[in-house]
């Protein structure tokens, strides 16, 4: 064989694993000196189009700055230089813009912008068509301030655009809606989704960032929190759009004299809707509700995505084609006296009832800050976008980093009992060796009474991952790396094993700290 040959052969096997392969966390900018470019949690920052093109947006700086977006290039694995969206003028503001896709190769990115100081924000959005992007369009005009603008388009190829108008006085404070049917060329509305009063936040500028979620078949929600008595309270509220209409506002919460904030949605295929938020004090964990599109009530049943003792919040949802669930968040870092947070995910694979471990995304020592994840889920990976701090240690400094991760999707069914099994089976488990969480999958032949335990090397029991009567199918169980008083284990091997009738498995397993 030449070595022109052998290196042709090399040169084809790393273009084949830079196709296949993208690093994760990988630094999409850095340093960024603007503590705004990537700012709130509400609408989503980054967005892979139906042709497999990824693209995040953010925004390069204060005064004369541009909206702005890269795309990553999967043959060299790297990130284009930022590259303006935006054609603001010196002297403007622009601001907080959203990015979402859709099934035609297009993306849609809305964002506020001011050309002076002496005028209101408006809402301004561009259309990427495959190849370019189109010339900024003023939807709203300056006569309110239009803020917080959300983005998201729905499984028929409609754009909505939706805003509040929470700093204007009091009577003129609303969460608005435009839409598109012919892909960005006219608008219709704006539909008012809250309140008609003109009162969603009281003294608050916080209020009313809309949160919009498709559904099937022209369907669409917004969520948002609010202060709906111009006191105190803070609550979380809902608006459906059936394909023609939005419904009317809906409370989600229902928790008076308490601090529900920061909610976001999902819609399953069979039109169930999910709202994860931050509820009441002490604020240390998030919660999710979830009804039938048809219910008039939310019910007051709720199931805890993130338990307390750490601080989660900020979250943001996305939901594959299976209804499996991600919900990726801000949090504390468990046993850290520095004030560091970082970046963590958990999923559901039943509907929000049981939640994975928490695993980190960010980088260790890298304070972590606001998060999203890509609304529409391409291929195996959900792709996840957040910033960080440049440098290591806490207070999400000035100079930014901005970061890609991704997340692996749920590729098969993770506890499926209908299954047919013939045979007891205890896989290793993935990864290996791990930190923080690894996944063991096994099955179960005949139903019966059956534990899933780790050992150390000295036998001892650590922690019971399952313990009760197991249905026959194939099953998925996590270990993250504690005991079961919650303490976390050193690094080192242990032993997982699968007992009941018949059945006496094991396995070897390394945690690395």
């Amino acid at each position: 064989m030449s070595r022109f040959t052998i290196i042709f052969l090399v040169l084809g096997c790393v273009l084949t694993a830079s196709l296949m392969a993208q690093p994760s966390p990988s630094v999409v900018a850095e340093p960024v000196v603007y503590s705004q470019a990537l700012y709130y949690n509400h609408t989503s920052h980054i967005a892979r189009t139906s042709d497999d093109k990824l693209f995040v947006v953010w925004t390069s700086s204060g005064t004369d700055g541009q909206i702005v977006y890269s795309q990553y290039d999967p043959v060299f694995m790297i990130w284009s230089p930022p590259a303006p969206i935006s054609t603001a003028p010196s002297g403007a503001t622009v601001h907080k813009a959203g990015i979402a896709a859709d099934e035609a190769g297009n993306l849609y990115v809305a964002w506020q912008q001011r050309n002076t100081t002496a005028e209101d924000y408006a809402i301004y959005v561009s259309k990427y068509n495959g190849s370019s992007w189109s010339t900024p369009v003023n939807l709203t005009g300056n006569n309110l301030e239009n803020e917080e603008v959300g983005i998201e388009v729905d499984d028929q190829g409609n754009v909505f655009v939706a805003w509040n108008t929470d700093s204007e006085s009091a009577g003129d404070k609303w969460l608005l809606c435009l839409r598109s049917t012919d892909g960005g060329g006219t608008w219709l509305g704006p539909d008012t989704l809250s309140s008609p009063d003109g009162i969603i936040g009281a003294g608050s500028i916080e209020s009313a960032r809309p949160y919009l979620a498709r559904g099937k078949n022209g369907k669409m929600v917004c969520t948002w929190f609010e202060v709906p008595d111009a006191g105190t309270n803070q609550e979380i509220y809902i608006n459906q759009f059936d394909g023609s209409s939005w419904s009317g506002e809906q409370l989600v919460s229902g928790i008076t004299n308490n601090n529900n904030r920061y909610p976001a949605a999902a819609i399953d295929a069979a039109d169930n809707i999910y709202v994860v938020y931050r509820p009441f004090e002490p604020r240390q964990h998030l919660i999710l509700k979830k009804k039938a599109w048809n219910d008039a009530t939310w019910p007051a049943a709720v199931d805890t995505v993130v338990g307390q003792g750490v601080l989660g919040y900020k979250p943001f949802m996305t939901i594959d084609e299976n209804d499996n669930l991600y919900v990726v968040y801000r949090r504390t870092m468990e046993n850290d006296t520095t004030g560091l947070e970082q970046i963590s995910y958990v999923t559901s694979t039943d509907g929000g009832t049981t939640w994975s471990p928490q695993t980190r995304l960010s980088r260790e020592m890298h304070d972590g800050g606001y998060v999203t994840a890509a609304s529409r889920i391409r291929g195996s990976k959900v792709d996840v976008f957040w910033r960080e701090g440049y440098r290591e240690g806490p207070d999400d400094p000035d100079s930014l980093s901005l970061v890609y991760g991704s997340i692996d999707v749920i590729t098969s069914i993770e506890d499926n009992p209908t299954q047919i099994v013939e045979e007891f089976a205890l896989q290793q488990n993935y990864p290996n060796p791990f930190n923080p969480v690894t996944r063991i999958n096994y099955n179960v032949a005949v139903k019966g009474t059956y534990e899933l335990s780790v050992f150390n090397l000295l036998g001892q029991r650590v922690r019971t991952l399952v313990s009760g009567v197991v249905l026959p199918g194939s099953h998925t169980a996590f270990w993250d790396g504690k005991n079961d008083d919650g303490q976390i284990m050193a690094s080192g091997i242990y032993f997982y094993q699968l007992q009941g009738k018949d059945v006496n498995l094991s396995r070897k397993m390394m945690l690395i700290r």
